[in-house]
């Protein structure tokens, strides 16, 4: 909804909430936080699972979720256009909990300097300029996969994957005036992003004995080209001193350094390397007619690989029964090696891609659609991280717009299926084990149906 007054300002006024049922066809496994496996990392790199016969897990869960947007824009007479906008967004574990929790937790403290803001931006424009906005804002690496891969049913499975960074807490945007050559449209983008350093839960006496926590730096290039039958859109986003991940909807925060104490004789941290990773892809969509569009999507991942980073305030339950060891949970580290070698990081690449069609018929829209995960290349060999893993999920969806109740709204219902390659941890461009909404531990394949009902307003 926009409202403009008597001096020129709109103001806009819009969100969305989504509700959603699920039903696997068996319930994930997940292991209990006593038995202390996944307070190493949560793909058990470093030690066996527990037996099956100790996990739980449920076939039913829910999903509520709710956006709002407020902003305000000019535009002045030498058609230079001014605005202001936020945005927030809340994730629940059931459906009818509202304005429960962050989307994406990322920052600490109280008062509007502690709320985790997808979008708190201004911004300048001018159509024969560009634009340029400065602020907290979304990468094009997560919201541009979303945008192409949710109509298909598979939003979370391609635009939460893979190395990309998708809240930018800290961002200046510069984007190109729109380009036309009578064959199509092109625009460019450059985005720069950092974020503070990021030692709310270390030590400090450590952090001054030289763990040397980093200040996360990404920079991001984006091009889109369209023309009648086709929409093309290319994403290259490289990241330094992040703490590192496969979450590609995860906001950019910075890597904690190395406060290890390897053991009483020698309480020096590691010195380990700052850990660097990339993503690029290519997306787009082709509409042979306005009933029928095809989207597709390439993706290269990179990470360079990163220690595990030990919690001095907590030791592992042996199994023997005694407390010893390091316990990673403030820095899980990524695609590290065994304890002898210090558990180093190990630099890492692999392939994914999407392929899905839409069949759009009156009010009614159908879906068939596909991710792949590949396996990575790395060389490392010392410790099964999931790098000779592979995984596809696909899924069938219909969904229904419901302008008798309300033009913004729709229901939808969808069958997925995927299934591993072989047991084991995930694919290392997956952020976890359960992933896919069952645990690759355990199991190598699983499906699940999904209602729901999206309301944008």
């Amino acid at each position: 909804m926009t409202l403009e007054d008597d001096y020129g300002n709109k103001y806009e006024i819009g969100g969305f909430a989504k509700l959603e049922w699920s039903r696997a066809g068996q319930a994930p496994k997940t292991v209990p936080d006593a038995l202390s496996t996944y307070t190493i990392d949560n793909r058990n790199a470093l030690s066996n699972q527990p037996p099956a016969t100790y996990t739980k897990g449920s076939k039913s869960s829910e999903l509520g979720m709710q956006q709002l947007t407020l902003g305000v824009s000019r535009e002045t007479d030498s058609a230079i256009g001014l605005e202001a906008k936020v945005t927030y967004r809340w994730r629940s574990a059931r459906a009818f909990d509202f304005f429960k929790t962050p989307d994406v937790d990322y920052t600490n403290g109280g008062g509007l300097g502690g709320l985790d803001f997808t979008e708190k931006l201004v911004g300048i424009n001018r159509p024969d300029l560009g634009a340029l906005r400065v602020g907290t804002q979304l990468s094009r690496s997560w919201s541009r996969s979303d945008s192409f891969s949710y109509p298909v049913g598979l939003s979370s499975q391609w635009a939460d994957s893979g190395a990309g960074f998708g809240v930018l807490p800290e961002a200046v945007r510069l984007t190109s005036p729109i380009f036309e050559d009578g064959t199509g449209k092109l625009s460019a983008e450059l985005t720069l992003a950092r974020n503070g350093l990021n030692t709310q839960n270390v030590d400090q006496s450590l952090v001054q004995n030289g763990s040397s926590p980093t200040r996360p730096d990404l920079k991001e290039l984006f091009f889109q080209y369209s023309n009648q039958k086709n929409l093309v859109e290319l994403v290259i986003q490289s990241t330094s001193g992040a703490k590192q991940t496969a979450f590609g909807k995860s906001a950019l925060v910075g890597w904690i350094g190395d406060p290890d104490n390897l053991s009483a004789n020698n309480p020096n941290p590691r010195k380990a390397l700052k850990p660097s990773q990339s993503v690029v892809i290519l997306q787009g969509n082709y509409w042979p007619n306005p009933q029928n569009m095809m989207t597709w999507g390439v993706r290269r991942s990179q990470w360079s690989g990163s220690a595990a980073t030990c919690n001095y305030n907590a030791q592992l339950l042996l199994d023997n029964g005694t407390r010893g060891g390091c316990v990673f949970g403030i820095e899980p580290g990524f695609n590290y090696g065994s304890q002898a070698n210090n558990y180093r990081g190990y630099r890492a690449s692999s392939w994914d891609g999407l392929l899905g069609w839409s069949r759009y018929d009156g009010l009614y829209t159908y879906t068939v659609s596909g991710v792949f995960f590949g396996q990575a290349d790395s060389d490392n060999a010392e410790v099964q991280w999931g790098q000779n893993n592979s995984a596809f999920s696909v899924n069938l969806g219909v969904s229904r717009k419901v302008p008798e109740i309300h033009k913004g709204l729709t229901v939808s219902g969808g069958l997925t299926y995927s299934q591993f390659k072989r047991l084991g941890p995930a694919p290392l461009s997956m952020p976890n084990n359960s992933f896919l909404g069952f645990n690759s531990l355990y199991d190598k394949s699983g499906h699940a149906m999904t209602l729901g009902a999206t309301w944008v307003f």
